[in-house]
């Protein structure tokens, strides 16, 4: 009986599939690692500027991060799924092809060197939004504090005007 043709013409087909997964799984992680940095930067130069939740801020590099892990977990079983199905169309074929061989194993040293990045970028994301907000809170202490005034002069005047915003009288 002869070989069947569909697993022949299957192969190619799926393995560009997973190649392209690839390339977008390294698109995705490149993104977010662009995209958070950037966050980061726009947050070190204007945290001065955040009054009260608006040190919320501090999450969205958080968020960035916890989306991209979840895709490049979707991509990463994706290309599990076609890594896995390559595998037994490899093992069918035996050794009388020159088909691609071995993508499952080159998919492994990929997934484990990608999953060790999302959780080293991961865990930097998270230390250094939650510095960033601790930072924001000691000098922000609560949304009430008339906006973290940055009048430190300890004069009568920023008394005055603090009495003033509150509703209550200076000096009566």
């Amino acid at each position: 009986m002869t070989e069947p043709a569909l697993p022949r013409e299957q192969y190619p087909a799926l393995h560009n599939e997973a190649l392209a997964c690839m390339a977008e799984l390294a698109s995705l992680e490149r993104g977010c690692i662009v995209s958070a940095s950037a966050v980061f930067a726009w947050l070190a130069t204007n945290a001065e500027a955040l009054v009260s939740y608006a040190g919320l801020v501090w999450a969205v590099p958080v968020a960035i991060v916890a989306y991209g892990s979840l895709k490049a977990l979707a991509i990463g079983r994706h290309i599990s799924v076609l890594g896995a199905y390559l595998e037994e169309l490899e093992f069918q074929a035996g050794g009388g092809d020159r088909w691609q061989k071995y993508f499952a194993k080159r998919w492994r040293t990929r997934r484990w060197t990608s999953a060790a990045g999302w959780l080293v970028f991961v865990a930097l994301t998270v230390t250094g939004s939650t510095l960033g907000y601790l930072q924001f809170r000691s000098e922000c202490p609560g949304p009430l504090v008339n906006a973290c005034s940055q009048d430190d002069d300890g004069s009568d005047r920023g008394q005055e005007e603090q009495s003033l915003k509150l509703g209550v009288r200076y000096g009566t």
